[in-house]
């Protein structure tokens, strides 16, 4: 009896241990298969550069996985490089566009040889007006992942604008077919705009592989991992993880200068003027390092870059462009850098739609190169930009009922400046009046911690991150002023304090 029951407890026993082994079993094995689907795409791309023919000759593959929790039959990818097939397609206004082509409109873009999905010819089309976007067909279970591979070339015009050839620059940016963002049912397809970011899409790893003239020097963000050279030709291989896009500048005179902030991000400045490059490496690490101070480093390595790009800068995931007038006007230099920086934080560290909600990176950014000028330069230096930069915006009706939240496409580019960058501006002004600027720094903090794992970020996340820093409710407050920010033009405004 007693061998009877002690045979049932050891049965018992070993029953319960494999029932605990098969859960931990399970819950690894679901947490493997979660980490896998998580497991960011992968961009590899071999550009070798044909500099006679101002062209770039791309074979691209691309390890995509359906994310989506649907069924896929189809990819949608931004083509935005095709912006310069036909100048119908430009986005500039008209002083815009003959800054970036000065002598004229010239055409460029993407041509395909060849698109695969895991090794055979796809079924694809370009799609929209202007052909900026590609629909290549597949069949994607949810969770299951596939290869696309593009062989093609890109013409480049002899150009400032966004992507092209410049005397001392070629620009590549958005140059490359980029997986666009699925959501609700369907892929997002932002059109591109001179004013502010326009590229939406899931962050991905890069591994890069570029043949070039060893005259150039290249700008990218990421690291070098491995450098050949033979005879005048030199074969980089470069490697960047966790960017929503990627883009280079490739300078024929460059010189670098780098330094390293307080909290080790490293900042690299190329450029072709000696004392504009020291310039700008010395601002920049003035600033990394106050804005590292409150919202934490930014890691890895930062680059800027002087360019022939002809709209003052660019700011891009870990790359700005400085067209080279900058470095007359320290101001408008110190501006730009501190612009670049505060977008990798909020911009692509928190992530949001970023044409229909353009302001929570323009605006924001715009207020805290203010507070940045403030810590740097003192309170009357402050006063002084906000006085004479940024209240006369509020001065004049708002034109067309165009609001601070208006999405871009509704904006020409100068009711864009005076109205989300200046009047949103103002608003966040008001907030920190409102909520000091401790509190202020505070939420930015939450804000930005909130868009950590990657998550698409709205306005309730900004507005969540005030309450949470004050224990108060700040909606009404931020609504009202975001519509309502014309009430400035109400009074008699001798000097803000």
């Amino acid at each position: 009896m007693k061998q009877k029951r002690l045979f049932i407890r050891v049965l018992a026993l070993v029953l319960t241990a494999l029932l605990v082994l098969g859960v931990v079993v399970s819950a690894l094995l679901s947490a493997s298969a979660e980490e896998q689907t998580s497991a960011r795409d992968l961009y590899e791309i071999d550009i070798v550069m044909l500099e006679d023919q101002q062209a770039l000759q791309i074979t691209q593959r691309l390890t995509y996985t359906n994310r989506t929790g649907e069924f896929l039959d189809r990819v949608m990818f931004a083509l935005y490089a095709n912006c310069l097939r036909r100048e119908s397609a430009l986005f500039y206004d008209a002083d815009s566009l003959f800054r970036c082509f000065p002598q004229g409109y010239a055409p460029g873009g993407i041509e395909f040889s060849e698109i695969l999905v895991n090794g055979a010819q796809a079924d694809w089309a370009l799609s929209g007006e202007n052909e900026l976007f590609l629909r290549v067909a597949c069949s994607l279970e949810a969770g299951e992942s596939c290869v696309f591979s593009f062989s093609y070339h890109l013409l480049l015009p002899e150009t400032a604008a966004f992507l092209g050839v410049g005397e001392t620059d070629w620009r590549l940016i958005n140059f490359y077919p980029l997986a666009l963002k699925y959501e609700y049912g369907e892929f997002v397809q932002p059109q591109p705009n001179q004013m502010s970011e326009y590229v939406y899409a899931d962050s991905a790893d890069y591994s890069v592989t570029l043949s070039l003239p060893t005259r150039y020097l290249c700008v990218a963000p990421g690291d070098v991992l491995a450098q050949t050279v033979e005879g005048e030709t030199q074969v980089l291989q470069i490697a960047a993880s966790g960017l929503h896009s990627f883009s280079m500048a490739l300078g024929m005179r460059y010189r670098l200068e780098e330094g390293v902030s307080d909290l080790g991000t490293r900042v690299l400045v190329y450029g072709n003027d000696r004392s504009g490059v020291s310039k700008t490496l010395s601002y920049a690490l003035r600033a990394l390092n106050l804005y590292e101070s409150w919202f934490g480093p930014l890691g890895g390595n930062f680059c800027f870059a002087q360019s022939d790009y002809g709209l003052s800068f660019w700011v891009g995931e870990r790359l700005t462009l400085l067209n080279e007038e900058l470095f007359s006007d320290a101001d408008a230099l110190m501006r730009a850098i501190c612009l670049g920086i505060l977008k990798q934080y909020f911009g692509y560290r928190a992530y949001h739609m970023p044409t229909e909600d353009a302001w929570m990176t323009d605006s924001l950014s715009e207020y805290l190169y203010c507070l940045g000028i403030e810590a740097l330069d003192g309170h009357e230096r402050y006063l002084t930009l906000l006085n004479e930069e940024y209240v006369p915006s509020v001065q004049y009706t708002i034109p067309g009922n165009l609001y601070i939240t208006s999405d871009v496409a509704l904006f020409s580019p100068s009711e864009y400046e005076e109205v989300v960058v200046k009047r949103g501006c103002l608003v966040f002004h008001e907030v920190v009046t409102a909520v000091g600027q401790e509190a202020f720094l505070d939420a930015l903090s939450i804000y930005l911690e909130k868009g950590r794992d990657g998550r698409v970020l709205g306005e309730y996340d900004l507005v969540d991150a005030l309450d949470e820093a004050t224990g108060q409710s700040w909606e009404a407050f931020l609504t009202d002023w975001l519509f309502n920010i014309g009430e400035y033009a109400n009074q008699t405004i001798d000097w803000l304090e």
